[in-house]
């Protein structure tokens, strides 16, 4: 970007200024005489600066509290911030670029005539929601704030609980029309500096006209566009951020997201709370089997639900076979569309309430399950049996405490649904195959997503489908290494 630099023309500063600021009616240029018939302006954006601070602490004492001819003054810009603006971040500057980036993010400038540098006043404020109990990740124990739309708010959010000396931040502007501030955190003598470097290359090279949202950003940083398992998790609790950056991994906040990604992430982390380790060991360990239970349950649930059906009825014992028998007698549909407009009737429901408002929302999912389930079932069109194998499959993916993670699994058995109508256990198989393939073989930013179980690192299976005593996980994990292979692929 060019650098363009101020003059000593006092009106060509201000048409050079307001050329690169959207002229809206938001943007003020408020006119000033100093003692001594000096001019001077101000310049800021309405609803992006604390208008009541900029009175107060700026044109206040620039009208009233001087006492003093100016004029002669060598540096007037330096004598005015250190004796009378009380604002307590300003910043002496020539750079026009610098100036324009400024007022689009809130602050505002103080031009005076005859001079070449200017002020800028660091008055950040506007409206923002306040600080509230996150909806979406519910704990029951640990702290209960929720990072807001503020980037300032969420970065004191951190730093309040994390004051390590190592603790780092680096900024980004990404957007070509937008310029969104990113913010990239990190404990410096945790990460490793591959890693650090992979994630700092991958923001370098987004080329996007907007980002609104750390969706958007986490699919640009993403290697692998078409696999449906996430390379990064998403968070709004800071004491999760927390607690992956003393991991060895980078956070990643989005000015106006209350959410931040948390990178690099691996597959067993989706299936794991920020609460296991909260509750005691045998407590924690049983809710991680629990979890584990209930992924097998979804995915597998409903395909050996149709193989047996449809392929190895002789397997089942034969009191079940007469239950089934009697429960499919006069259903008009196969056991695959049965099962199939079960299983999406489910998830119209289950978008739809995530679409309307909270208290309708709840009111479909419950209401809008009990009728149509017992609908269907008095007018023959679904089965007992089948029903129960679907609402056991919808409960399970609740078990699941990630969110992104939960979609995943409950679409993969679509696939593996269609697969055992086709082939059997044999098409159930080769799925599973195959989706154990593509986890096997993807890394997330130079860290196998199958790590650390392929490559085995015994290390790190202290804390993985069981977790260790909490006094043996105080060491630094050492799973969120660059891979040599990642290292030679990048070279």
């Amino acid at each position: 970007m060019e650098k363009s630099l101020l003059t000593k023309n006092f009106k060509n500063n201000i048409d050079l200024i307001s050329s690169k600021i959207p002229s809206n009616s938001n943007f003020i240029i408020r006119d000033l005489i100093l003692k001594g018939n000096i001019k001077c302006v101000i310049l800021y954006i309405n609803g992006l600066s604390n208008q009541e601070y900029i009175e107060r602490g700026i044109i206040y004492p620039l009208l009233f509290k001087i006492d003093e001819e100016l004029d002669n003054r060598e540096n007037i810009c330096s004598y005015l911030t250190q004796r009378y603006i009380s604002c307590y971040d300003c910043k002496i500057t020539q750079n026009i670029n610098d100036i324009c980036y400024s007022l689009k993010h809130g602050k505002c400038i103080i031009l005076t005539e005859n001079n070449d540098s200017c002020i800028i006043c660091n008055t950040i404020g506007g409206s923002y929601r306040s600080i509230t109990e996150s909806t979406i990740e519910t704990d029951i124990r640990g702290g209960k704030e929720s990072f807001v739309e503020s980037l300032e708010i969420n970065i004191a959010l951190i730093q309040q609980k994390l004051k390590n000396k190592n603790f780092k931040m680096e900024s980004f502007i990404i957007g070509d029309e937008s310029e969104t501030d990113v913010v990239l955190m990190y404990v410096e003598n945790i990460i490793d500096p591959k890693v650090l470097n992979n994630i700092r290359e991958k923001l370098k090279s987004i080329k996007a006209p907007y980002i609104p949202d750390v969706g958007y950003l986490s699919q640009h940083m993403e290697e692998y566009t078409f696999c449906s398992f996430a390379e990064t998790k998403v968070t709004e609790k800071p004491g999760k951020a927390i607690s992956d950056m003393l991991q060895g991994k980078a956070v990643i906040m989005l000015n106006g997201s209350p959410q931040v990604i948390i990178l690099p992430a691996v597959f067993i982390e989706f299936f794991q709370a920020f609460e296991d380790y909260s509750n005691r060991l045998v407590l924690g360990n049983f809710d991680r089997l629990l979890r584990i239970a209930a992924i097998i349950i979804v995915l597998l649930l409903s395909p050996v639900y149709l193989t047996l059906l449809e392929y190895n009825v002789r397997f089942l014992p034969l009191p079940l076979i007469k239950v089934l028998i009697n429960s499919r007698l006069g259903i008009p549909l196969s056991p695959f569309l049965e099962v199939l407009s079960m299983e999406l009737i489910i998830e119209f429901l289950r978008e739809g309430g995530i679409r309307l408002p909270t208290p309708i929302g709840q009111t479909l999912g419950i209401v809008g399950g009990i009728v149509l389930g017992e609908a269907a079932t008095k007018a023959g069109i679904v089965s007992y049996v089948t029903l129960v194998v679907v609402a056991v499959g919808v409960i399970s993916t609740f078990v699941i405490p990630n969110y992104e993670m939960s979609i995943t699994i409950r679409f993969l058995r679509f696939p593996l649904i269609i697969l055992a109508k086709l082939f059997g256990f044999f098409g159930i198989i080769s799925g599973l195959y195959i989706i154990f393939l593509s986890i096997v073989s993807k890394d997330s930013f130079g860290i196998p997503y199958f790590s650390p179980f392929a490559p085995l690192r015994s290390s790190g299976l202290r804390d993985t489908i069981l977790r260790a005593p909490l006094k043996n996980l105080n060491s630094k994990p050492k799973i969120f290494k660059f891979t040599k292979n990642k290292e030679k692929k990048n070279e």
